[in-house]
C-alpha cells in the first residue's frame, strides 16, 4: 500500500464492489470517501422526490459498508463542488482526487473544469469508468464517425474485444485523517417535512443500497429470467427486473449485469456524449420547426393519471406512487431515448406521423387489464372488454362498474380522430417552416446547403471530435474524454416522410428506413474553450458554463 491520501469523490456509483475509482485509491494509500451535494449546480435536472429519497437511502447504506471497513463517509452540502473538494484537500493534505465518469453534458462541464483548477494547484486527478461496458469514445465507424443507429452501435460493440478485468473489493481501507467539518445525512436536506409521509411508503416496496441490488439481481436471475425472456413487454406482474434504480444510482455495475441486456442503457450515454445537444433538442432537425401547442391543462391532466385514457393513466398513477413506471409504458428505458425514439427524432425512431392508439395498446399489453385494475381502482369493476375504451361501453355497464365519465372517472381529455387530424396539421405546417428557412438559407453567402437525400449513406450530423491532447499532465490514459463539434453552426439533418414516398434501398446502419437530409454547413469553425462544452441550439448554440448550468426532475430509474 501507497502512503497517498486520496480523496475518492462518490457520484451515482455508490457501492463497494467493482468500482475502479475506489478501488485505486484503496491500493495507493489512505482514502477520504466524499459525497458532495451541491443543489444550485442540479440546475433544471435537479432530482424528484423519489430519486432524493433513494439517494439518501443509498447514502445510508454505502455509509455503513464504508465505516465496516474501516473509513467514514463525509457528507458535504455546498453551493461549489469545486470550493468542497478543495477543503478537504486541504483539511486532509490531499495528493490525489479519484472519481468515475459521467456523460451527461452538465457533468462533463463541471468535472472537466474542477479536473483543470486542480492539476493547476498540482493535486493528481484521475478518472475511471464505472458506468458503462465501452466508453463512449471507442465506438465509431470505418470513417470515425458516431453511429447513430442501435442495431449498428450495438453490433460494433459485440464485435469488440473486451479484457474482463476483475476488481476485488477492499476488505481494508486506511481512512486519511484531518480536522473536517462534515454534515448528518439530515442535514443534506434530501427530503422535507412534507415529503416524509409519502416517502415512509416507498419503503415498502424498495430496498436501496449496493448490497440490496446485488440481492435483486441473483433472485430475478435465479426466479424470473424466464419468465421475464416471454414477457418482457407484457405490463405488470414479475414482467421486468426492477433493476433501473439501482442501475441508475450505480449500485450495480454494467459489468455485473450484462445478463439484462444493458445495450440501450450504453446506447443512451453514447449518443449524449457524441451529440450533447440531444438534452435539449432532436438527434434529427425533424423538430426544428415543429409548431408546439403548450395547453398547461392537458398537461397537468397527463400528469396526476387524468386523461381519460386507461393505460396513460395507470402508468402516471404508477409513477406518482413508486417513483417508477414500467418499460412499456414509457416507450424506452433510457434518458433522451424516449422521446427521441416516439418523435422520430433518431434515424431508427418512431414516424413523428404515426400516432398510437392507447386502447389497442392496452389490450395488446394488458390484455385482461389487470394493470389498469391495480392503479386506477376507479375502474376495477369494469369488465375487460371495456376496460381499456370505458367511454365506449353502454350506460349499464358503466353504472354496473360504480364509473361516472366525468365524475369519478374523466372523459378522454381529446378525441383520438381530432389528435390525428392535429399531429397531421402540425407536421404540414413544421414542413412549410422548414421549406420556407431553407429558402432564406440560400440566399446567404456564408452557408452552404446541401441537398444529399438521394445519395445519402449515413445521417450527416454533427461529427464530434476528441481532444487529441491531454490537457491536464497528470491524466491517464482511462481519464474522462471531453467532445467537441467540428464545425460550429453544422445543424442535424432534417428528416421528413411524406406518403407515398418511393422504395430505396439505404445502407443496414439506416434500418433500410425512407429517408431524406438537408445538410446547412457554416463556413466558420469555432473551437471549443476547454473549460465548456458547446450544445447546438436551435439555429445557433449555446456555451454551456459552470456559471449557466448552475442556473439550469427525472423519474427515479432513468
Amino acid at each position: 500500500m501507497g502512503s497517498n491520501k486520496t480523496i475518492v469523490w462518490f457520484r451515482r456509483d455508490l457501492r463497494i464492489e467493482d468500482n475502479p475509482a475506489l478501488a485505486a485509491a484503496a491500493r495507493d494509500g489512505c482514502v477520504f470517501p466524499v459525497y458532495i451535494w451541491c443543489p444550485k449546480e442540479e440546475g433544471q435536472f435537479y432530482p424528484g422526490r423519489v430519486s432524493r429519497w433513494w439517494l439518501k437511502q443509498s447514502l445510508i447504506h454505502l455509509g455503513k459498508s464504508l465505516k465496516s471497513l474501516g473509513a467514514e463517509l463525509a457528507l458535504i452540502r455546498t453551493q461549489s463542488t469545486l470550493a468542497a473538494l478543495l477543503e478537504c484537500i486541504s483539511a486532509i493534505k490531499a495528493t490525489k482526487i479519484v472519481f468515475n465518469h459521467l456523460y451527461d453534458p452538465v457533468s462533463l462541464v463541471r468535472d472537466h473544469t474542477i479536473k483543470e483548477k486542480l492539476v493547476e494547484l498540482g493535486i493528481s486527478v484521475q478518472s475511471y469508468n464505472g458506468d458503462l461496458l465501452y466508453e463512449p469514445w471507442e465506438i465509431y465507424d470505418e470513417r470515425g464517425h458516431a453511429f447513430t443507429t442501435f442495431d449498428a452501435y450495438w453490433d460494433r460493440c459485440l464485435h469488440m474485444p473486451m479484457e474482463p478485468i476483475s476488481l476485488l473489493p477492499p476488505w481494508r481501507l486506511v481512512q486519511a485523517v484531518g480536522t473536517f467539518d462534515t454534515c448528518s445525512i439530515e442535514d443534506l436536506a434530501l427530503e422535507d417535512e412534507t415529503e416524509k409521509s409519502s416517502n415512509a411508503l416507498l419503503g415498502r416496496g424498495w430496498s436501496p443500497g449496493w448490497s440490496n441490488a446485488d440481492k435483486v439481481l441473483t433472485e430475478f436471475v435465479e426466479q424470473h429470467l424466464l419468465h421475464y425472456s416471454k414477457n418482457r413487454q407484457k405490463l405488470g406482474g414479475n414482467s421486468t427486473s426492477l433493476l433501473s434504480p439501482y442501475l441508475h444510482f450505480g449500485e450495480l455495475s454494467s459489468e455485473e449485469s450484462i445478463p439484462m441486456a444493458m445495450g440501450l442503457r450504453e446506447y443512451s450515454r453514447y449518443l449524449c456524449f457524441n451529440f450533447p445537444f440531444t438534452h435539449e433538442r432532436s438527434l434529427l432537425s425533424n423538430l426544428k420547426y415543429f409548431p408546439w401547442n403548450a395547453d398547461l391543462g392537458h398537461f397537468k391532466s397527463w400528469r396526476q393519471g387524468r386523461t381519460g385514457y386507461p393505460l396513460v393513466d395507470a402508468g402516471m398513477r404508477e409513477l406518482w406512487a413508486t417513483g417508477w413506471i414500467h418499460n412499456r409504458v414509457r416507450i424506452w428505458k433510457c434518458d433522451i431515448l424516449g422521446w427521441q425514439y416516439i418523435s422520430g427524432s433518431i434515424p431508427d425512431g418512431h414516424e413523428l406521423e404515426r400516432l398510437d392508439s392507447p386502447e389497442i395498446q392496452g389490450s395488446k399489453f394488458d390484455p385482461e387489464g389487470e394493470y389498469v385494475r391495480q392503479w386506477l381502482p376507479e375502474l376495477a369493476r369494469m369488465p375487460t372488454e371495456w376496460i381499456h375504451h370505458p367511454w365506449d361501453a353502454p350506460l349499464t355497464v358503466l353504472k354496473a362498474a360504480g364509473v361516472e365519465l366525468g365524475l369519478n372517472y374523466p372523459k378522454p381529455i381529446i378525441d383520438l380522430d381530432l389528435a390525428r387530424e392535429q399531429l397531421t396539421q402540425a407536421i404540414f405546417k413544421m414542413w412549410e417552416m422548414e421549406a420556407s428557412a431553407k429558402g432564406e438559407n440560400l440566399n446567404e453567402t456564408s452557408e452552404v446547403v446541401i441537398d444529399n437525400s438521394d445519395r445519402i449513406q449515413t445521417p450527416d450530423i454533427p461529427k464530434v471530435v476528441l481532444r487529441e491532447k491531454p490537457t491536464c499532465p497528470t491524466t491517464s490514459s482511462n481519464d474522462q474524454r471531453v467532445p467537441s463539434i467540428q464545425n460550429g453552426k453544422m445543424n442535424p439533418p432534417c428528416r421528413k416522410r411524406p406518403k407515398n414516398e418511393e422504395e430505396e434501398q439505404y445502407p443496414d446502419e439506416l434500418h433500410n428506413r425512407k429517408t431524406g437530409s438537408c445538410l446547412v454547413l457554416r463556413q466558420k469553425e469555432r473551437n471549443c474553450r476547454s473549460t465548456s462544452l458547446l450544445l447546438s441550439s436551435g439555429c445557433g448554440k449555446k456555451k454551456l458554463t459552470m456559471e449557466q448550468s448552475s442556473s439550469k426532475d427525472e423519474a427515479m430509474g432513468h
